[in-house]
């Protein structure tokens, strides 16, 4: 990004015309010198107009080109109002083309600190370009642009260390990243009550790196769980919960969208990923690391229910892999639950149950119930508005929603 702010001072200068005197208020600057920023090709329209478009990411194989993450901060903005224009969300998913995966429902969100964030009211899509359009008020001399509000590599670390000083937790470091980064794990439980007879649960974040709502649901799932609440110590007394929250964070530091700095997805390869495979230790630790981990404790104390949190841009739902009736009748009760007594608003009416040989992908997370019968669902909450809350989401539901699913975990597994 050092190489662009230049272009844009240059491109503006040019505009007063060579030799004319500088103009009295400085170029406005778009910095991504800051933890999760991305922004790819900045185009100036006018001194206060200008088109953005995400960097992106693409895969190992140079394929599935994602556009679902983009945050920006502009500087010298001096009181005045700008208009931005953001678009390129054309991609790939799956081997096959996306066009667009955003419209009229999207908003993106904007902030005066780079800490509380609240969506553009006055974004307006256009259909014909493929773009969101919107106008930012004047009055502040920099202001934070993202797709979602941002959850930082450094705030998760940050939870858990703080997690880490309750009496009620532990914090495993289980592996590093592909840059070296920790892989963190937590156990939250009464160490008074023998753990023989506890239901275990898993919940884990933060696989695709922009998807920052994620790491919220965990968050509030976690600082429940270690809560003085009635309830949260009911729930450490009868249950050991792991809680993993954040699983590809040189993504998320770096500002990528979905895939592992060797750009594997670490939901994908969950059906090849041997622990026993050195070779996949290097391409992709994230999920090498996480899975033994996970398949220890498993046969040490069987996982009765393990939630793979994920967004997506609309759509919402319950997913596994699972065969087994008395599984399958511990997840389908989640789904009651969660849909009775959270904001959980499904697309889909039931627990979608993708067959082990056939239907969805069949690689990713949800493959451990066929290699291991590890008890596992995929939650995808969307982004955008929903029946059930009738607008856009905010940080704080999505504290609320992990409050509330852990504890509807314990319920079901029960």
């Amino acid at each position: 990004m050092r190489r662009l702010a230049p272009l844009i001072l240059l491109t503006v200068f040019l505009r007063a015309g060579i030799g004319a005197a500088a103009p009295a208020t400085p170029p406005v600057l778009f910095n991504t010198a800051w933890e999760g920023a991305s922004v790819g090709l900045v185009e100036v329209l006018g001194e206060t107009e200008f088109r953005v478009r995400p960097r992106g990411q693409q895969d190992a194989r140079g394929r599935n080109r994602q556009t679902t993450w983009w945050a920006v901060r502009m500087d010298q903005l001096e009181g005045r109002a700008v208009t931005v224009r953001v678009t390129g969300f054309d991609g790939e998913y799956n081997d096959r083309p996306v066009i667009s995966w955003a419209g009229a429902w999207y908003r993106p969100v904007m902030s005066r600190d780079g800490e509380r964030w609240t969506h553009v009211e006055n974004a307006a899509w256009d259909a014909e370009r493929k773009e969101v359009r919107f106008t930012l008020p004047a009055g502040a001399a920099t202001l934070w642009l993202a797709h979602i509000p941002p959850y930082p590599a450094g705030r998760a670390h940050a939870l858990v260390d703080e997690a880490g000083r309750s009496p009620h937790a532990r914090v495993e470091e289980i592996g590093r990243s592909v840059l070296g980064r920790p892989l963190q794990l937590v156990r939250v439980t009464d160490g008074g009550v023998p753990d023989a007879g506890k239901r275990v649960i898993w919940m884990q974040a933060r696989q695709h790196a922009w998807e920052a709502d994620t790491s919220r649901i965990l968050e509030g799932a976690l600082r429940f769980a270690l809560s003085g609440d009635p309830v949260a110590a009911r729930l450490r007394a009868g249950n050991v919960l792991w809680f993993l929250p954040m699983i590809n964070p040189d993504s998320v530091a770096r500002g990528e969208v979905r895939f592992n700095a060797n750009g594997f997805d670490p939901n994908r390869h969950w059906d090849e990923a041997d622990p026993r495979d050195e070779r996949w230790r290097v391409r992709a630790p994230e999920i090498w690391h996480v899975k033994r981990a996970m398949l220890e404790r498993h046969a040490r104390q069987p996982i009765d229910l393990a939630l793979n949190l994920h967004n997506t841009e609309t759509g919402e739902y319950l997913e596994t892999m699972a065969d087994d009736d008395a599984v399958l009748a511990r997840m389908t009760r989640f789904h009651e639950l969660a849909l009775t007594r959270s904001t959980f608003d499904p697309s889909r009416p039931k627990l979608a149950v993708t067959p082990a040989g056939g239907g969805g992908p069949r690689n990713t997370t949800n493959a451990i119930w066929v290699e291991a019968r590890v008890p596992m669902m995929l939650l995808e909450t969307r982004i955008g508005p929903g029946r059930k809350l009738a607008r856009d989401p905010t940080e704080e539901d999505r504290l609320e929603l992990g409050r509330t699913l852990v504890a509807l975990l314990a319920e079901a597994a029960r």
